[in-house]
């Protein structure tokens, strides 16, 4: 016999606004007093003073003085317009195109650029193409290939907009291992707890720039394919019928507090994770296709703020993971599914852990927690709550799942279905009928809700219900 089992009345804590708008120095603090401590501030995101790009676009002009020529072996080239662009250079201060000030609006069409050797910083004229200072670059039919340590392809900063059209732009790095990088050179290897390995990222933006990809290859070797920093306040990141490639150790792309990244229609194949989100910050992806060496969406808070929400918005498209879909560690998260495939190697849709992170946000008061949306699914995953300080809120609507759910604080549509495939522990917060609920015999789920009974699901599990 159907019964309708009533749940909880429960809410989970309202979302707060947090102040986190990063400036450039506070981050340079918090970074050398974790990685550096008692040593000289490193500006790690300046680079070199002494880089030259062989073309210096400035405030609308062409600036010789600050341009190499050496660099440059052709083009058809004006203040505002560049065709045919042929850059090589092999010194690590040597870069390709670099506009910067307001009165820049530069398009460049069919541009050849390769560099090596090892820089610093982030951006600059170093880089393949970047702009900086408010201006803006178009940048189409480029092929732009760098290689050595912090050697950036394409990069955005400081109220500046970017946008790649038909185009590969690929960063090699320099061969790495388990090096560790000297004080001097801080963030020239991502943070172990990123778990991946590499030198460089092929693109960043940062401190209220925009970037935007069309129709173009974004590949890395190792660290990342698609970066943001410190957003000081708004940062967009968006890419439109991409590849995204991270060819032995990365992360596809990153979004910081402030950044917000969006994907459509993109194909992703990353030797490590798509996506880390990381405080108040959101990746949204349309219609997009991706291989995963690890996760799909790896979210943690090491920013100070415990009233951070980072997301991640899912519709439509396909997703294989070779580890868990998403990895949650101590972090506030709103995951939001619709229409999605996703497949899991081992088997566990969302995992939430304490992260082990000396830079681990504390929480001292009720959070958000982790709300896991699903719409319009059939999904086989777990849903495992190992962490502590927060609570999991699950809500499906016209969604059937079938898994394990651990601590999970669960809400169901008359629409959905879920079945246990292992022994499970939820606290019921919506009113279900039993036939909702289903898990093969010597399976038990036990559940918080407002009654207390015990009864036989149709495939023989037991649903054990107890009153708070």
């Amino acid at each position: 016999m159907n019964k309708t089992i009533k749940g909880m009345r429960m809410e989970k804590p309202a979302r707060k606004e947090s102040s986190n708008m990063l400036m450039m120095t506070d981050i340079i603090k918090g970074v050398n007093a974790v990685l550096n401590p008692g040593k000289p501030e490193i500006n790690w995101f300046a680079p070199d003073p002494e880089a030259k790009a062989a073309i210096h676009i400035r405030d609308g002009r062409i600036d010789k003085s600050l341009s190499n020529s050496k660099a440059l072996y052709g083009g058809t080239i004006d203040d505002q317009n560049l065709k045919n662009v042929k850059v090589v250079a092999y010194d690590g201060r040597d870069g390709g195109i670099y506009a910067e000030g307001p009165g820049s609006k530069v398009t460049v069409d069919g541009a050849y650029i390769s560099t090596a050797g090892n820089g610093s910083g982030i951006g600059g004229p170093s880089s393949g193409a970047a702009v900086k200072r408010g201006a803006s670059m178009t940048l189409k039919n480029a092929v732009i290939n760098t290689s050595g340590r912090t050697r950036y392809s394409t990069a955005a900063e400081e109220n500046a907009t970017l946008r790649v059209y038909n185009s590969v732009i690929w960063s090699h790095g320099m061969p790495f291992g388990d090096e560790i990088p000297e004080p001097t050179e801080l963030m020239s290897t991502p943070p172990p707890a990123l778990e991946i390995k590499g030198n460089t990222r092929t693109h960043c933006t940062m401190s209220n720039s925009q970037s935007y990809f069309y129709n173009t290859k974004i590949i890395c070797d190792g660290w990342a394919a698609l970066s943001t920093e410190s957003s000081e306040g708004f940062v967009y990141l968006e890419a439109n019928d991409c590849d995204i490639i991270c060819t032995k150790s990365g992360y596809g792309a990153y979004s910081d507090p402030g950044c917000h990244d969006v994907f459509n229609n993109c194909y992703i194949d990353t030797s490590c994770m798509m996506g880390i989100v990381a405080g108040n910050s959101d990746m949204t992806f349309n219609n997009c296709k991706a291989e995963c060496g690890t996760y799909f969406g790896l979210m943690h808070c090491v920013n100070g703020w415990q009233e951070e929400v980072a997301e991640m918005i899912i519709n439509g498209g396909e997703i294989h993971t070779a580890a868990e879909a998403f990895l949650i560690k101590s972090h506030n998260a709103l995951i939001d599914l619709k229409n999605t495939n996703i497949q899991s190697g081992k088997g566990i849709l969302v995992k939430t852990i304490i992260n082990d992170d000396p830079c681990t946000t504390k929480v001292t008061e009720d959070v958000y927690g982790v709300n896991v949306r699903m719409k319009d699914m059939e999904i086989e995953g777990d849903l495992i709550h190992g962490d502590s300080e927060r609570t999991m809120w699950v809500e499906l609507t016209s969604t059937l799942i079938k898994g394990k759910m651990e601590n999970v604080t669960l809400a169901m549509n008359t629409g959905s279905k879920w079945v246990a495939t292992a022994d499970s522990s939820i606290t019921l917060i919506t009113d279900i009928n039993t036939a909702q609920i289903d898990a093969p015999e010597g399976v038990t789920i036990t559940a918080i809700a407002s009654e207390t009974a015990e009864y036989t699901l149709a495939s023989g599990g037991k649903f054990v219900v107890t009153e708070k």
